[in-house]
């Protein structure tokens, strides 16, 4: 192992599914751009009603996990972030509010799909992901 590589931090090692960076120099900036674009997306849906914040602030830092370890661990330590992030790692906990809004949003888009005259098939598919993932959701500790 060399030098460099044990200085580098090692984000997340303790935590299961810990990940190495990237390979390669290419998938390396890969996963940066891609982490980038969803720390972008997490900082509109702060701003923004109806986005959400959290799910893209965690795959930025997933993303920057294989492809820049230092701006993992920067995201990790924002103020806005972090302590999401942080209970998320550690105990798959998501907060009060954001289950609240996660799940009013997913019944005003499904009423708006059935609104909108979608087919009984696609209503019943849709309805079907959308239960499983307040299910799962509304599960996990607050």
């Amino acid at each position: 192992m060399s030098e460099r590589r044990r200085a580098e931090p090692e984000m997340g090692s303790d935590a299961p599914g810990a990940l190495r960076p990237a390979p390669g120099p290419l998938a390396r900036l890969l996963y940066r751009g891609l982490g980038f674009a969803c720390l972008a997306l997490a900082v509109a849906g702060v701003i923004l009603p109806g986005l959400p914040a959290t799910p893209f602030a965690l795959l930025a830092v997933w993303a920057f996990g294989r492809g820049s370890p230092e701006w993992a661990a920067r995201v990790e330590r924002d103020p806005r972030f972090g302590p999401h992030l942080r209970d998320w790692r550690e105990r798959r906990a998501v907060p009060r509010r954001a289950k609240g809004l996660a799940v009013l949003s997913m019944t005003a888009s499904f009423a708006l799909l059935a609104l909108t005259g979608a087919s009984p098939m696609l209503l019943a598919g849709v309805g079907v992901v959308l239960l499983g993932v307040a299910t799962y959701l509304l599960t996990r500790p607050s």
